[in-house]
């Protein structure tokens, strides 16, 4: 007897307990926890036909509720519908007025019920695939203002969505709610500015520098704008308000349009096409065949073909992305290591929200706009990655630029550049009457010295007499490689006898100097050729005066200076030229 007792005691408490455990916490409006309330909520997901308020509140089905079991509850992609049911007790003498924020703005349906012993107060119908979406607070969610009369009320929420079903529940008083939603609203607002500002910096760089990997990288931008603004509900809120059918796809289709830009973007950044045509190949097909297939889900009306569809390349172009990156850092190019920073930030950030949305890790505020996170920091890496390319490539212009002036021997202006410079020195001298001579010089006996000893010789002959010349020039000369064995010294403000003296100087210099053949020591002369600026009509006569004089020079014994006298005219005025100055006339 004392058993059966004690037995039926037992089946009691347990009764009680279990009905305990199945019933929502009741929440005091004077006292209302920070934060999301699922796990002060209760929960019930139907099974085949849609249920109604009416059938919700029956108590067999009050019955199948299950107490929540995160802060945010979630049901990932493809859920089936849910009910919430969130118990409130106002404990004042009058009505409170408390706003409810709901969901992620890309819940199809959303009906909210405020509900006081079995009697619906009010109600509230709305979501993404309504009709002006009522309620919608972009970056947000769903927002009501509900009056809670004294007493114990309930609020009963039924959430469909064929994308990741995520419910973020809040209640808090509308001033504190204003206070939250002008941070939101600062934060994009913040965020969309610095996008904004980058896409207009390198859609003005790409005009100036006709580079499209400045057009790529803002249509990148563009797509991730437009992508962050479809998923928190600015674009339905602002861009397309009351767009029902586009806004079932807007969000998919921009993520597609997010990773394909972004791909297009990496491949022209990172030079694939030069430095590995199969993977941009691959890279092209695949992003072509994965906006093919959500083309098609969109035709076909597959709204969860075109989620399984936009979710698995948004996993897959992460996943890229960093392979890209690492592959660049190993051919040691200098933008590869900015493009690996920032697209491992971007992903970090990325994979935090796509995560979060597919309930693998806990949803908040940080989790879910990690991308955001992510994706600003991303972008100010890829600037960074885009200006070392622009540095790249003007230092290869410099390079080229140095390469076509510049003899690659000695260092020195090879023959195109001092005439080049030549001209404007020229015309100064001739219109303010100013002196201006000119020498040419050449290494005597050059043949033999390769001949002899050796190329390597020869071309340190020609480094040490540049380096010699170099030294001894004035700042405003002008000194080239004219060829082979022969230089070319321009001398502004020098008359012939200074000319001719700074000549014999260098005559000397060349004397004293010895290059090192072997275990030998080689001295090596020049001759001099030296003119001045007088009654010629063009640069090239200049040249051809001091070249004869430096045919003089050798053939009176080398290694001496001869100055060539003032050039007479013929009879029609016009100086003869000779081979060397027609050759000039050529280039």
């Amino acid at each position: 007897m004392h058993t059966w007792f004690i037995l039926k005691l037992l089946r009691i408490a347990f009764a009680v307990l279990w009905a305990g455990s199945l019933a929502a916490q009741t929440l005091s409006i004077t006292d209302m926890p920070q934060g999301p309330l699922g796990l002060h909520a209760r929960v019930l997901y139907e099974h085949e036909s849609a249920l109604g308020i009416d059938a919700v509140l029956a108590p067999q089905l009050q019955q199948q509720f299950q107490p929540g079991e995160r802060a945010v509850l979630n049901g990932g992609i493809g859920a089936r519908p849910a009910w919430v049911h969130l118990q409130v007790n106002n404990g004042q003498a009058q009505a409170l007025v408390m706003r409810l924020a709901v969901g992620t703005t890309w819940l199809d349906h959303l009906d909210v019920f405020l509900v006081q012993e079995q009697r619906v107060l009010a109600s509230w119908k709305t979501g993404d695939e309504v009709a002006g979406a009522p309620g919608l607070q972009a970056g947000i969610g769903f927002e009501f203002d509900m009056p809670f009369p004294p007493g114990s009320s309930d609020i009963y929420l039924r959430a469909e969505s064929v994308d990741p079903l995520v419910l973020p529940i809040a209640l808090r008083i509308p001033a504190q709610a204003d206070q939250d939603r002008a941070w939101v609203h600062y934060s994009y607002g913040l965020l969309y500015g610095f996008l904004i500002a980058l896409i207009a910096y390198n859609g003005m760089l790409f005009i100036g520098l006709k580079d499209r990997s400045y057009l790529y990288y803002a249509g990148y931008l563009i797509a991730m704008i437009g992508m962050n603004m479809a998923y928190t509900g600015h674009g339905l809120a602002w861009l397309w308000p009351g767009q029902v059918a586009l806004q079932r796809y807007a969000i998919l289709g921009l993520m597609v349009a997010f990773g394909s830009s972004g791909l297009l973007f990496a491949g022209r950044l990172l030079a694939l096409k030069e430095h590995a045509p199969g993977v941009q190949r691959a890279l092209s097909r695949f992003s072509v065949a994965v906006i093919a297939a959500f083309a098609l889900c969109v035709v076909l009306g597959s709204h969860r073909g075109a989620v399984v569809v936009a979710f698995a390349f948004a996993a897959a172009f992460t996943v890229l992305m960093l392979v890209l990156g690492v592959l660049t850092v190993r051919q040691q190019r200098a933008s590869g290591r900015y493009f690996l920073w920032a697209v491992s930030f971007g992903t970090l950030g990325a994979m935090s929200t796509l995560l979060a949305v597919l309930c693998t890790i806990g949803f908040s505020t940080m989790t879910f706009r990690g991308a955001e996170i992510g994706v600003s920091l991303e972008a100010a890496l890829l600037a960074l990655a885009l200006a070392a390319q622009m540095r790249q490539h003007q230092r290869a212009s410099v390079r080229a630029e140095h390469l076509a002036n510049h003899d690659p021997l000695t260092g020195l202006y090879n023959r195109r550049a001092f005439l080049e410079r030549l001209y404007p020195v020229w015309a100064t001298a001739k219109r303010g009457n100013r002196p201006l001579s000119l020498i040419l010089l050449d290494l005597d006996h050059f043949k033999r010295i390769n001949d002899v000893h050796g190329h390597d010789v020869g071309d340190l002959t020609l480094q040490q007499s540049a380096q010699l010349l170099f030294k001894s020039c004035r700042a405003g000369d002008l000194l080239a490689r004219w060829g082979g064995e022969e230089f070319v010294l321009l001398l502004p403000e020098a008359d012939l006898e200074q000319a001719r003296a700074f000549a014999e100087r260098l005559r000397l210099q060349f004397e004293e100097t010895s290059v090192a053949a072997g275990a030998t020591a080689l001295t090596v002369t020049a001759s001099f050729g030296v003119a001045q600026l007088g009654a010629h009509a063009h640069p090239q006569e200049l040249i051809k005066d001091a070249d004869v004089a430096l045919y003089e020079a050798k053939h009176a014994g080398r290694n001496r200076v001869c100055v060539a006298p003032p050039q007479p005219t013929d009879a029609a005025g016009a100086p003869a030229q000779s081979s060397l100055a027609s050759s000039i006339n050529t280039l």
